[in-house]
């Protein structure tokens, strides 16, 4: 007895309605972070393409990302020479206290001095917490490269965040 492929890439219907609420507003985000000027088209354009395509996806969630994140690019490409921003992604309704709300505010700032790849492959692996895997599928690069990228980001901010080696931040 063969078995029927799945109904969506995320398997049920209803997975997938699942999938596509928790996704699509970090797609979004992840469109804006590249200069998109139709972020959210592109997200639901990224759920379009996954759908149409005829092999099944291993992946689906980190095709999805590198799909927003090549038309992203796409669509900006006439802008190539403006730096990216890297935006920041707050949840409504945290309240941190306010010296955390300072330190984060810090390592935003220092972010944004990191190298793109850098700045990318740590964004991926620590605010939409997608795995060494999912991202080396989005960047097209081996896994042992996100993992030094990730290092090497790391390494970089911890440096800026505490040059006098004084105080310690701890970067997860």
């Amino acid at each position: 007895m063969t078995q029927s492929p799945p109904e969506t890439p995320f398997g049920t219907q209803e997975a997938f309605h699942t999938a596509f609420a928790e996704l699509y507003p970090r797609l979004v985000s992840y469109a804006r972070r590249y200069g998109a000027m139709f972020p959210e088209d592109i997200a639901q354009e990224a759920f379009v393409i996954l759908m149409q395509r005829e092999q099944v996806v291993e992946h689906p969630t980190a095709f999805l990302y590198g799909t927003v994140r090549t038309l992203s690019l796409t669509e900006r490409r006439p802008m190539k020479n403006q730096n990216l921003s890297l935006e920041v992604v707050s949840e409504p309704g945290m309240a941190a206290k306010a010296e955390d709300l300072v330190l984060n505010q810090e390592v935003r700032e220092r972010m944004r001095l990191l190298s793109p790849t850098f700045r990318e492959a740590l964004w991926l692996f620590v605010v939409e917490g997608l795995s060494i895997r999912e991202i080396a599928e989005i960047l097209d690069i081996p896994e042992a490269t996100v993992k030094t990228r990730i290092h090497r980001a790391k390494a970089q901010l911890k440096e800026q965040l505490n040059p006098s080696g004084g105080a310690h931040v701890v970067l997860v």
